[in-house]
């Protein structure tokens, strides 16, 4: 594989704080030696050439649907792929890409709906490339755009989320949140349609819902806990039932009405407070059972929903942690300076590792929980077939 060297799993436990856990190698070999076998590279593709840089990140994801891929990368030019082979379909200059595009399928024809560093939130004929319109905004767009009700519905850096007609692109309704004087995090929260609400988090340490039709606002809630500074709520939220959970930089994770946006609960994260804070956190998933929370240096939190910390794997030195992702009874999740680890959901236990070399700052997208996609620091974007436990 281009780029990539094999590292033990054993040794990387150790160097990470993931204790208890069996050995194995990295995909390229992965039936030699005790461990599980959970990872098969099916092919990988240079996105862009960042052999050379000192310390690159990429942060761009995909999108699967069928026999197609569909991709950018900081360098610029997005793809259409074949997914069983990784064979270039098309391939366009549409602008630096750190995010995850979205996919509408129609009768005949497929739409791609993603944004740009330069704020643009592009959309785009899955078939062809061919850009069927733009809409410029004044901050860059990092998160997934989301689909509902004839619109799309997004949220930039700078703290505002915009709702377009998807069909043509044509404004709706925009909501500026309130920034921060001082120095905020890099990234921002992504956006959660329920029903007629949409969330989102802020750098102000606020959560919000928007009614989806016209942008007002239901109810807002502070989540910053005791702290003043690094407030930030960038991760994306999570409903389930009629819960939406958060986290917040500083005050570690929240159960929140979705009514009413009153606290049921907060769990602060180990030494998640106003006076240590530990980094970034890098997202939240959930199964519907539990949650997972990923935090720079602290590790990956399995909680219950409840806010009970069931388990705990340790990542110090590993770097900040992208969005966890969940396949079957596995866990995903990737770590910007020491690459992608696949556990036990159930347990946190390690059943595989792979480094690609310079660490992995994307987040892993998981197709039917048997097919893996994830770009690397160094633009190349791997494919992988999962093996379930």
């Amino acid at each position: 594989m281009a780029g990539s060297r094999v590292a033990t799993a054993s040794l990387l436990a150790l160097a990470l704080g993931l204790g208890g856990c069996t050995s194995t190698r990295a995909p390229a070999r992965a039936n030699d030696g005790p461990g599980y076998p959970a990872l098969h590279v099916r092919w990988s593709l240079v996105t862009s050439d960042r052999s050379t840089e000192v310390k690159p990140q990429e942060f761009a994801g995909v999108a699967a649907l069928e026999e197609y891929v569909w991709g950018g990368a900081a360098g610029g030019r997005f793809f259409g792929l074949d997914a069983v082979n990784g064979r270039v379909r098309w391939s366009k200059q549409l602008g630096s890409v750190s995010s995850q595009p979205t996919v509408l399928k129609l009768a005949t024809s497929t739409v791609l709906f993603f944004g740009t560093n330069d704020g643009e939130l592009l959309s785009v004929d899955g078939d062809t490339g061919a850009v069927l319109w733009r809409f410029a905004t004044r901050g860059s767009i990092l998160r997934p755009p989301v689909l509902a009700n004839g619109l799309v519905v997004f949220s930039n850096e700078a703290d505002q989320v915009y709702a377009l007609d998807a069909k043509t692109g044509e404004f709706r309704w925009n909501y500026k949140g309130e920034t921060p004087e001082e120095y905020t995090l890099r990234g921002h929260s992504g956006v959660t349609v329920v029903g007629d609400l949409v969330f989102t988090g802020f750098a102000s340490g606020t959560l919000v819902a928007l009614r989806l039709t016209t942008g007002s606002v239901a109810w807002l809630t502070t989540i910053k806990g005791d702290a003043d500074r690094f407030i930030d709520v960038d991760a994306t939220p999570v409903a389930v039932g009629d819960t939406v959970y958060v986290t917040s930089s500083s005050g570690g994770v929240w159960a929140i009405d979705q009514a009413t946006g009153l606290v049921r609960w907060r769990t602060p994260l180990q030494g998640n407070t106003a006076s240590q804070s530990n980094g970034a956190i890098g997202g939240l998933a959930s199964d519907g059972e539990r949650l997972y929370v990923a935090a720079a240096d602290l590790g990956i939190y399995a909680l219950d929903l409840d806010g009970n910390v069931l388990w705990r794997q340790g990542t110090r030195g590993g770097g900040e942690p992208a969005t966890p992702q969940i396949a079957g009874d596995m866990l995903i999740f990737a770590l910007t300076g020491a690459g992608l680890y696949i556990v036990d959901k159930r347990t946190g236990a390690l059943l595989e590792y792979f480094d690609p070399g310079d660490g992995i700052s994307a987040d892993p997208v998981v197709v039917d929980a048997r097919d893996l996609y994830v770009i690397s620091n160094r633009g190349i974007l791997y494919a992988f077939d999962l093996r379930s436990i």
